[in-house]
C-alpha cells in the first residue's frame, strides 16, 4: 500500500494525543518496519519469541477503532458512549485506531505496520467522538464497562481534567485486577504548570511520559512527580483508518505520550500473556522494576522509574509484591517500588530488635553510672 502522508490540519488536541508531522521523501528503500525504530530499541522480535499476547484483552478508551487491514480481525467491538451517531467501530477521528494499531496491529509484509501484542484484541471503548471532549465522566463510565466486559489491560491515551468518578473508576478495575494505563500528556494541550492530566495522575495509573530514539525524554511530555514510565512516543508510525472522510492508510510520523502509553499496555498484555495467573500489582511491579534508569538517580519526574524493558519485563526474576507498587511509599533509591510496612507488621527483624534491646540496656547502665559518679562528687565536697 503506498504511504499517505496526511497533512498537519488538525484542531489543537486536547488530549494526551499524537500530533501528525509530515513525514520527508525516503531517499532509501526503508520500509515503513524499518521506520518502527522502537521495534529494535525494545527487542520486540526476542519479546515475541516468548509470548505474543493471545488471550488478552486490551480496552481502548479513545474515538473509537476504525477498518483497516492492520486490525483485521484484531479488534472486538465494544460500546461507543460518545455523544451522536457511531459505534465502537467508527472512529471519524483517526486517533483511537491509531492507538489500536500500536498494540495489536497484526504486520504482514515489511510495509505494514506490527504491534507490541498481534495476539491480543482490542476491546474498543468509544469515549469520545474527537479529540475534544473527552477528559469528561465518560473516561470514568468507560473504566468501569471494559473492566466488566473482560478488559485485563485498559489503554487511555487520552484524559485532562475529570468531571467526577475518576479515582473511584480506578479503584474499581484495581480491586478487579486490571491494570490502567494512562498518559502523562503533551505541554502543547494542557496550560504551563497543569501537571500530569488525569487519570494519569490517578493513584494507581502507570503514568506515561515519552522519550525519542535516542533515550531523551520528549520536551513535548508533561512531567510530575506521578509519572510511573517512559516509552518510545517520538517519530512513530501509526495507521490511520476509514472514516470521517479519512482513507485507509498510515501517519508516517507521531509524537506524543498518546503512543507511549499504547506501547506500555502492549507490554502489559505481553506480560498477562506470559504469566496468565499474575495478578496486576505484580504485572506492575514487573514494570516498573526492570525498567532502565535514566534521568536522575530514582524516580523522577521526566522518566518515571525508567524506560521500558520489554524483555526484561517478560523474563526477570521478580518477587511478588503484597500491594499494588504505585499505592505504596518508594525507596528513594527507586531501582524498583518498594511496599511500606504496614501496622503490626514485623518487618525489623529478631536481629534487630535484639539490637534495639542491647541499645536500650547500655543508655540505662550509662545513665546509673552517671548518677553514681554525681553522688559521689557530693559526698566528697
Amino acid at each position: 500500500m503506498k504511504a499517505l502522508r496526511l497533512a498537519t490540519t488538525f484542531a489543537a488536541v486536547v488530549l494526551a494525543g499524537v500530533v501528525p508531522v509530515v513525514a520527508a521523501p525516503s531517499a532509501s528503500a526503508e520500509t515503513r518496519r524499518d521506520r518502527q525504530w522502537y521495534l529494535k530499541t525494545l527487542d520486540v522480535a526476542a519479546a515475541h519469541k516468548i509470548t505474543q499476547g493471545s488471550g488478552v484483552v486490551v480496552a481502548v478508551l479513545d474515538t473509537g477503532v476504525g477498518k483497516h487491514p492492520d486490525l483485521d480481525g484484531q479488534v472486538v467491538e465494544g460500546v461507543s458512549l460518545a455523544a451522536g451517531e457511531g459505534t465502537s467501530l467508527t472512529d471519524n477521528d483517526g486517533h483511537g485506531s491509531s492507538m489500536a494499531g500500536l498494540i495489536v496491529a497484526k504486520g504482514g509484509n515489511a510495509d505494514h505496520l506490527l504491534g507490541i501484542a498481534p495476539k491480543a484484541k482490542v476491546l474498543s471503548v468509544r469515549t469520545g467522538a474527537g479529540r475534544t471532549g473527552m477528559g469528561k465522566t465518560n473516561i470514568p463510565e468507560g473504566i468501569r464497562w471494559a473492566v466488566d466486559h473482560g478488559a485485563k489491560v485498559i489503554n487511555i491515551s487520552a484524559g485532562g481534567k475529570l468531571e467526577d468518578g475518576g479515582p473511584e473508576a480506578v479503584k474499581y478495575a484495581l480491586d478487579h485486577d486490571v491494570v490502567v494505563v494512562a498518559g502523562s500528556g503533551n505541554v502543547a494541550q494542557f496550560p504551563a504548570g497543569s501537571g500530569v492530566i488525569q487519570p494519569a495522575s490517578i493513584p494507581g495509573v502507570v503514568a506515561v511520559s515519552a522519550h525519542d530514539r535516542a533515550g531523551n525524554v520528549w520536551s513535548g511530555a508533561i512531567g510530575g512527580p506521578e509519572v510511573v514510565l517512559s516509552a518510545p512516543g517520538v517519530a512513530i508510525p501509526a495507521v490511520s483508518a476509514a472514516g470521517g472522510g479519512r482513507v485507509v492508510g498510515y501517519y508516517e510520523s507521531t509524537d506524543g505520550t498518546s503512543n507511549s502509553t499504547a506501547i506500555v499496555s502492549g507490554a502489559a498484555a505481553l506480560i498477562r500473556a506470559k504469566y496468565p495467573d499474575l495478578p496486576a500489582k505484580d504485572v506492575i511491579q514487573r514494570l516498573v522494576s526492570t525498567a532502565d534508569e535514566a534521568g536522575a538517580p530514582g524516580r523522577d519526574p521526566q522518566y518515571g522509574y525508567g524506560r521500558l524493558n520489554l524483555v526484561k519485563a517478560l523474563t526477570a526474576d521478580v518477587a511478588p509484591v503484597a500491594a499494588n507498587p504505585l499505592l505504596q511509599s518508594v525507596r528513594s533509591s527507586g531501582q524498583a517500588a518498594s511496599a511500606a510496612p504496614e501496622a503490626g507488621d514485623d518487618s525489623l527483624g529478631p536481629a534487630l530488635r535484639l539490637a534495639a534491646i542491647a541499645g536500650g540496656a547500655v543508655c540505662v547502665l550509662l545513665i546509673v553510672v552517671l548518677v553514681l559518679v554525681l553522688a559521689l562528687r557530693r559526698r566528697r565536697a
